[in-house]
């Protein structure tokens, strides 16, 4: 059976003092990505799970973290991680 991998964007509200420390949080683990950080306290931040459910344990631990305000699930996508790792051809 093909694995799958659940991708997911968020934008992470953050106490403008603990944005750095929250950016590097979110990219001490392998499973993030920030795109956009705005020191006002704005995390822009693209997730890779296996599931769903350790998409929302990201999530979860990521709220309880201390100067964070909100986290807001922008997208969910799942795709076969078969399909991720086939190259792109060209297409024309």
């Amino acid at each position: 059976m093909d694995e799958q991998v659940h991708i997911s964007s968020l934008v992470v509200q953050t106490r403008p003092e603990r944005v750095a420390e929250i950016r590097a949080w979110c990219q001490a683990g392998d499973k993030s990505e920030v795109h956009a950080a705005d020191p006002r306290g704005t995390l822009i931040l693209v997730i890779e799970a296996s599931g769903q459910r350790e998409s929302m344990d990201f999530i979860d631990r990521l709220r309880q973290q201390d100067g964070v305000l909100d986290v807001s699930l922008i997208y969910h996508h799942v795709e076969s991680a078969q399909a991720l790792d086939r190259e792109m051809g060209d297409e024309r």
